[in-house]
């Protein structure tokens, strides 16, 4: 068994309380043990501008899969979703059937994308993640997170 994904019960609490007022659909950061040492929103001025993530493959939401939640009533008025396999491109091809959805209608959690609540692990040893772009990243939640990461 490979264990992917690492929660605290104090966060896991946090979390499930912010996914309960998910209307459509709510994002938040990933911790990774990536080059990038995270997957997040990327939030200005509390708005959402983009994507961080170490692969963005020309994907519409370069997301973790533990990086968001769907409301059952939005999830069950979209008769169409499907997850697709398609490796590397399950979030966002699911994602994706959630249409009419666009990256403007997401619900930022986590304080607007500044706290890690979940990590996604791996059973072998880390190298330290590559530094941020400060000028790119002025004035987002990136910085802050970076701050609090390896």
């Amino acid at each position: 068994m490979v264990l992917n994904y690492i929660f605290s019960f104090s966060l896991l609490c946090i979390m499930c309380t912010q996914m309960r007022n998910t209307q459509k659909v709510s994002m938040w950061p990933v911790g990774l043990c990536t080059k990038t040492g995270l997957s997040t929103p990327i939030v200005k001025n509390g708005k959402l501008i983009g994507f961080y993530d170490g692969w963005i493959a020309g994907r519409k939401f370069p997301v973790d899969m533990a990086g968001f939640a769907i409301s059952v009533k939005f999830l069950q008025e979209r008769p169409n979703a499907q997850m697709p396999y398609k490796p590397g491109f399950e979030e966002d091809g699911f994602l994706r059937t959630l249409a009419p959805f666009e990256p403007h209608e997401i619900e930022l959690k986590a304080d607007n994308c500044t706290k890690i609540l979940v990590w996604h692990t791996q059973t072998k040893k880390n190298e330290p993640s590559l530094k941020v772009d400060k000028e790119k990243y002025k004035n987002t939640n990136v910085l802050k997170l970076k701050d609090i990461i390896v």
